[in-house]
């Protein structure tokens, strides 16, 4: 028993494509939307999918998504009511010398959103690039568009793709329906252009004011007032010093002043007796409390 056991896991381990390609079979995509922007904003193709699922799709589910090896995928997402939202994935290991793979975990019934990069084939002044859509998955509508700089010379599509003008670009696309599991579909695009920069660089991408800015818009602060700025800044503070010295000067004038002496009789600290019988008296006595003489300054 436990060596069938063996048997079993070791094939298991030996052919896992069998059981890819029956997880695989459980996806099937509703519409598919290419595109292929060259030199869009790198000197190299942008190309990005934005996928939907069929109603017989379960959810959540997986699927994994081949890539060509020498792509770099910046961006894996999904449509919510708050825009684009990140999608979970995580690369696949493989040997393929031709493609990388990710699997892509199906959280949502709405349109997924993958972007990568993949560099041009160049010649000089001659640009290439072949696209294909490896068809792992059944589509039940396929768009694809491309795009290139309107500067480019020579553009060559096979299957041919007639492209019209679009702001700074070139553009076209074409369609197709019931692309079936296994269904392959490739695009060999050639073109020819001078200019060695991408369309939308990072300085034609910022924003631009509708007006020139000069020293006289409104709210913007120059350098060319700045002294009279700083002028004022001190006389305020030289009078708000003033101020507070004189009102300090007033304070310590008051509290230095000596206290006003009393009008009425001071008492003496010494004490004082009578002559005749030295009784000792107390403040405020005339006469001796005990022999009734007179006492002295009283």
């Amino acid at each position: 028993m436990r060596k069938w056991f063996v048997l079993l896991t070791l094939l298991a381990l030996l052919f896992p494509s069998a059981a890819l390609a029956q997880e695989i079979g459980t996806v099937k995509i509703e519409t598919l939307n290419v595109m292929l922007w060259s030199e869009h904003d790198q000197p190299s193709m942008l190309v990005i999918y934005n996928f939907t699922l069929t109603e017989d799709t379960q959810v959540p589910s997986s699927m994994d998504i081949r890539f060509p090896k020498d792509a770099n995928i910046t961006a894996v997402a999904y449509q919510s009511t708050e825009g684009l939202l990140l999608a979970n994935y995580q690369p696949l290991p493989s040997e393929d010398a031709n493609w990388q793979a990710i699997t892509l975990f199906l959280t949502e019934r709405t349109t997924y959103h993958i972007e990568y990069y993949q560099p041009l084939g160049r010649d000089g002044e001659e640009r290439s690039f072949a696209y294909q859509w490896p068809g792992d998955y059944s589509v039940g509508e396929f768009d694809i568009e491309v795009q290139v700089p309107d500067d480019s010379r020579s553009i060559k599509t096979d299957p041919a793709i007639p492209l019209m003008q679009n702001q700074n670009f070139l553009s076209g696309g074409a369609r197709m329906s019931g692309l079936g599991q296994g269904q392959t579909y490739q695009l060999q695009l050639e073109y020819s252009r001078s200019n060695e920069t991408a369309v939308l660089t990072p300085s034609s991408s910022q924003v631009e004011p509708i007006a020139p800015v000069d020293e006289n818009t409104d709210g913007r602060s120059t350098l060319d007032n700045l002294p009279l700025f700083l002028g004022g800044f001190g006389v305020a503070l030289i009078l708000a010093a003033l101020f507070y010295f004189f009102r300090s000067g007033q304070s310590s004038v008051r509290a230095a002043k000596p206290r006003r002496r009393s009008n009425g009789p001071q008492e003496s600290s010494m004490p004082s007796y009578c002559p005749e019988c030295g009784t000792r008296t107390n403040a405020g006595d005339r006469f001796c409390r005990v022999c009734g003489s007179k006492l002295r300054g009283n």
